[in-house]
C-alpha cells in the first residue's frame, strides 16, 4: 500500500538521521505524517485507534514548529548517552563540551566523586528509546543535533499524554467531547508551548498524571495500580507532582478504601525505582538535588500567587483562560473526586508561590500549571449537555478554547517573551508586551523582523481569528 511505503520510506530518512547525526525535523514530522495516513488506511483507521491516532497528529503538530524551546533539559539531553555508551547515570563521561562551565547550573556531587544531574533523572530514562539509533552508531553530535533528539523525545513523551488523557476522558464523556478536551490540553495548553518541545520534566510528568486519570476513571484493583502507577512516575519526574499524587492517595485512602492496595502495589515501581537511583547515586535515600534546591524556596508569597494567576508575563487566566469554566465546573461539583483534586492543585499553588523564582526564568507563562491542566479540563466531563444546552456557556467555552489555541500556538512557533533575569521579568509582569499576543507589536517580539505597521496587520489578523474560530468552535456543540 502506498501509505505503508510512505511510511517505510520516511521511517528509513530518519534512522539516517539519527546514524549519522545530520539534522531531522522535516524527518521526524513527515514519519509522523505518514504513520498517521498508514494508520488511517487499516481496517477501522483512525476511528477505531483515536487515542492512537490523536497522539501521532499531536507529534506532527508538535516537530512542525521547526524549534527547540529548551534550557533545563540540557543534563536530562545527556542522559541517555551516559547511560548507553557508559553504563552510567552520572553525567561526568558526557559533560564536555555541553556543561564545561554550567556546573552550578545543572549539576551536583554525588557519592564517589560522581557528578550528577540537578534535575530528576526520569525524563532522561524514559527518551532513551529515542536514542539507542545514535548511541549505536556513534556519530559527531552537533548541538542542534542534541536539541533535535531532545525535542523529538520531549514532543513523543507529551503527544504520547494527549492520547492516554483522550483514554482516560472516554471513560466520563462522549467520544465528542473527549476529543474536544484531549485537543484542547494538547494544541491549547504548555503541552505544547512548552512541554513538547524540549525534553522538560513537564512532559513525563504529564504523561504519569494523564495515566493516573485513567486509572481514578475507572474501577477495579487494575485500574487503581494503573493510576498508582502514574501519580507515582509523576513525582519521579517533577518531584512538585507530589501534592496533585496526595490528592489521588487520599481519595483512596478515604474513599476507595478496598482498591487502596492496589493503587500503593502500582506507586511502588517508580517508587522503587527513584530511591534505589537516590541510594546508589548518594548513599542517602534522598535526592541528589536536595540541597541545591532547598535553597531557592521560603514562605509563602502573595505577590507569586497574584502574579501566576493574574499578570500578563504569568498570570494562568491570561495563558489558559478556560481555566474561568474548569472553576465553574469544580465548584457546582464538590464531589470527592473534584475536592481531593481541588486540594492537590491547591497544595501545588501554595507550593510554588514559595518558590523564589516562581517566575521559571525564561519561560512561556507559568509552566508550572502545565499537568494541572488536564485536571482543569477534567472537572468539565459532565458539563457537555449543559454548555451546548446554554448560549452564554457555549460561547465562552469557544471563546476560551480559541484564545488558548492561539495563545500556546504563538508559544510553540515563535520566540518566547521575557528573559532569563529574574529581576527583570519581575519588574515586567505586568506589561502588556510580556503577553504572547501583544509582545507581536513588540520590536524583541516573535516578528521583530518586520516593520511595525505590519506586525500590527498580524496582531489585526490575530484576533479576527480568535473570532472566527471561535464562533466555529461554538458551532461544534
Amino acid at each position: 500500500m502506498k501509505s505503508r511505503a510512505a511510511l517505510a520510506a520516511a521511517a528509513g530518512w530518519l534512522l539516517v538521521c539519527l546514524a549519522t547525526g545530520a539534522r531531522f525535523p522535516a524527518a521526524a514530522l513527515v514519519t509522523a505524517l505518514a504513520a498517521l495516513w498508514a494508520l488511517r488506511s487499516i481496517d477501522g483507521g483512525w476511528e477505531k485507534r483515536p487515542a492512537l491516532a490523536l497522539a501521532l497528529a499531536h507529534l506532527a503538530l508538535y516537530m512542525s514548529t521547526f524549534r527547540w524551546h529548551g534550557g533545563d533539559d540540557i543534563p536530562n539531553s545527556l542522559l541517555p548517552f551516559a547511560l548507553l555508551s557508559h553504563g552510567t547515570l552520572a553525567l561526568d563521561p558526557v559533560m564536555h563540551p555541553w556543561l564545561t562551565g554550567r556546573e552550578l547550573d545543572f549539576t551536583v556531587p554525588g557519592s564517589l566523586g560522581r557528578t550528577l544531574s540537578v534535575y530528576p533523572v526520569l525524563p532522561g530514562l524514559l527518551a532513551v528509546p529515542f536514542y539507542l539509533v545514535t548511541a549505536l552508531f556513534n556519530p559527531p553530535v552537533s548541538q542542534g543535533f542534541l536539541h533535535d533528539l531532545s525535542k523529538l523525545s520531549g514532543a513523543a513523551i507529551t503527544a504520547a499524554s494527549v492520547g492516554v488523557f483522550y483514554r482516560a476522558l472516554r471513560d466520563r464523556c462522549s467520544p465528542r467531547w473527549a476529543l474536544w478536551l484531549a485537543v484542547l490540553y494538547g494544541a491549547g495548553s504548555w503541552a505544547f508551548s512548552v512541554s513538547s518541545q524540549a525534553l522538560w520534566q513537564h512532559g513525563p510528568a504529564q504523561l504519569g498524571v494523564a495515566l493516573g486519570l485513567w486509572g481514578l476513571a475507572g474501577k477495579g484493583p487494575g485500574r487503581a495500580a494503573a493510576a498508582g502507577f502514574g501519580f507515582a512516575l509523576s513525582v519521579a519526574a517533577r518531584p512538585d507532582a507530589v501534592f496533585l499524587a496526595a490528592g489521588a492517595a487520599g481519595l483512596w485512602l478515604f474513599h476507595r478504601t478496598r482498591e487502596l492496595p492496589a493503587f500503593l502495589a502500582g506507586a511502588v515501581v517508580p517508587a522503587a525505582g527513584l530511591f534505589s537511583y537516590w541510594f546508589a547515586y548518594t548513599g542517602r535515600l534522598a535526592p541528589p538535588e536536595l540541597r541545591w534546591q532547598a535553597r531557592n524556596f521560603g514562605g509563602p508569597q502573595a505577590a507569586a500567587l497574584i502574579g501566576v494567576l493574574l499578570t500578563p508575563a504569568r498570570g494562568l487566566l491570561l495563558y489558559f483562560p478556560p481555566f474561568l469554566l474548569a472553576a465553574w465546573a469544580a465548584l457546582r461539583r464538590r464531589d470527592a473526586e473534584t475536592l481531593w483534586l481541588a486540594a492537590g492543585c491547591a497544595g501545588s499553588l501554595l507550593f510554588l508561590s514559595c518558590y523564589s523564582d516562581w517566575v521559571g526564568g525564561l519561560s512561556f507563562g507559568t509552566r508550572y500549571f502545565a499537568s494541572m491542566t488536564m485536571v482543569f479540563l477534567w472537572w468539565l466531563t459532565p458539563y457537555e449537555k449543559e454548555i451546548a444546552a446554554s448560549a452564554g456557556l457555549r460561547r465562552a467555552w469557544a471563546y476560551t478554547a480559541a484564545a488558548a489555541f492561539i495563545i500556546h500556538a504563538l508559544g510553540g512557533y515563535l520566540r518566547w517573551p521575557g528573559t532569563y533575569e529574574t529581576e527583570r521579568t519581575l519588574a515586567r509582569l505586568w506589561h502588556l508586551s510580556e503577553h504572547p499576543v501583544f509582545h507581536l507589536l513588540d520590536a524583541r517580539g516573535g516578528l521583530a523582523d518586520w516593520p511595525f505597521v505590519l506586525r500590527g496587520l498580524a496582531l489585526a489578523a490575530l484576533a479576527a481569528g480568535w473570532v472566527a474560530l471561535s464562533r466555529r468552535l461554538e458551532k461544534t456543540l
